[in-house]
């Protein structure tokens, strides 16, 4: 059987056993240091910790696993078949919404607004002319004002029934699986811990938004900038979705066996209209209705002039555009095959995206080739992307090699010719011919990778610093804090 690999665990999580072993030699030196990205005494939560491989070549061993995390201390043995039918796609492997999804639910709250308009015309003439900021003579508000007021009322409104659907997840297929006097026992195959793969961490998400988002929400739906302060101390508990969509495939997955079933079964005792899986992608069109929303809430607020509450909002749609994005980079990494380390080893992903790469210890001199990159702080990944990306389906990413970022070098002009192309090369001894010169799409692609990669180089330069000389390395950032 082929086992499928869930990501349930966070990237930034997991650290190698380093005692030695037969086949790996010495031991991989650690080393934790705080490096702050901010100067010495500002406390900012987001301090970076870096852990790095000094001496061994790559943190190999245990392979990718088929252990999926259901919980911060539990792992769950999981051995599923290759999946023989395709997995509805969830988010655009690119980390960009669907075009027509997005254009879909942008259509859907522009027709609510308009609705709402005409709605209201009766009580309230628009006196106004196209999206001028005259005000209604029956309102005594600007037409942006009232549009703006509709999106805040629709953001409530939905918020409420996304809470209800949650509910019926929770409450009813996992409050019917729990029970053990059910008329509908659970199938073999989904014991053991299957099943908590299914739902992954939706009960959590549900019991936040019912008890501190819906709440929070309600107090100040009606004030556009507190709705964006709210998004902004929430931004850290968000990240839940992260985690939600990186085990959505193995949930996908396991669902489908038994969707025409159990499942079924479970559904008509519970009386419900949607099927599970209706249920279970909700969570994922949440966060995207929540840019959109925030985006019309920020376009009408900017037209009223309201400068304070127009940053406000802007923080908030950054926060659900880093989101998705992360959501849909985690799930892209579930289908990474082929890599022999483990991946929750590899640090943050910063980076993911297709390159044309020529490989070889002359570049210049093979032939280029589309691959798939995946940027981690430990390593950098080349894979190349098996099969098409379909309205059911996605390619998986089968990988060809990596270069350990603490044994790279970076040449920012790879070719004089080609501005869009830079050099990686393995500084690693046992690899000197090692090396991917890589063309960018575009100029702003190129800069995205240099910036990373100059950024997570320097990093490693002052962590290497930091554990030669610590006391010179804090006395440096006192004294230079930039």
């Amino acid at each position: 059987m082929k086992k499928l690999v869930s990501g349930f665990r966070s990237l930034s999580k997991g650290w190698r056993d380093p005692s030695p072993s037969p086949e790996r030699g010495a031991p991989v030196l650690k080393a934790q240091v705080i490096i702050p990205t901010t100067p010495p005494g500002d406390e900012h939560p987001h301090a970076k910790i870096l852990s790095l491989n000094l001496e061994v070549e790559e943190p190999l061993g245990e392979g990718m696993g088929n252990k999926a995390s259901v919980g911060d201390e539990e792992e769950i043995e999981v051995d599923l078949p290759p999946p023989m039918r395709p997995i509805p796609d969830i988010l655009p492997p690119t980390g960009a919404l669907e075009e027509g999804t997005t254009a879909q639910l942008a259509t859907e709250i522009e027709e609510i607004v308009q609705k709402r308009m005409m709605e209201s015309e009766e009580a309230c003439a628009d006196s106004s002319k196209g999206e001028g900021e005259k005000l209604d003579e029956g309102c005594g508000v600007s037409v942006s004002e009232r549009k703006r007021a509709y999106v805040l009322e629709e953001l409530l409104e939905t918020e409420r029934d996304y809470v209800r659907d949650l509910g019926e997840v929770v409450e009813g297929y996992l409050g019917l699986m729990r029970d053990p006097a059910t008329e509908i026992p659970m199938p073999e195959d989904l014991r053991g811990g299957r099943d908590k793969i299914i739902f992954g961490n939706l009960e959590a998400i549900y019991e936040w938004h019912r008890d501190v988002f819906l709440k929070g929400l309600e107090k100040s739906v009606g004030d556009a900038e507190e709705v964006g302060l709210l998004f902004k101390r929430h931004e850290r508990k968000l990240h839940m979705y992260v985690v939600y969509c990186q085990n959505k495939p193995m949930s996908e997955f396991i669902v489908s066996e038994h969707i025409d079933s159990y499942f079924e079964d479970l559904r008509q005792r519970l009386g419900h209209k949607l099927t599970l899986c209706d249920l279970l992608i909700k969570p994922v069109q949440r966060i995207m209705k929540y840019q959109l929303l925030l985006k019309d809430i920020q376009k009408y607020t900017e037209r009223i002039g309201r400068e304070g509450e127009v940053r406000s909002i802007a923080h908030a749609v950054s926060v659900m555009h880093i989101v998705p994005k992360e959501a849909n980079d985690m799930m892209n990494v579930g289908r990474l095959q082929g890599f022999d380390g483990k991946i929750t080893a590899q640090g943050k992903l910063l980076l993911f995206g297709p390159l044309v790469c020529s490989e070889g210890s002359v570049p210049l001199n093979s032939k280029p080739k589309e691959l798939q990159v995946f940027f981690f702080e430990q390593n950098i990944i080349f894979s190349e992307a098996v099969g098409k990306k379909t309205q059911f389906s996605n390619p998986v990413y089968i990988y060809k090699a990596h270069i350990q970022v603490n044994k790279m070098s970076l040449v920012e002009k790879g070719d004089e010719e080609d501005p869009l192309k830079f050099l990686l090369r393995s500084t690693d001894p046992r690899k000197p011919s090692l090396s991917f010169l890589c063309s960018a799409p575009s100029q702003d692609g190129k800069d995205e990778w240099i910036r990373n990669l100059q950024l997570i180089l320097q990093t490693q330069k002052d962590f290497l610093k930091a554990i030669q000389s610590p006391i010179k390395y804090q006395k440096n950032r006192l004294t230079h804090p930039n």
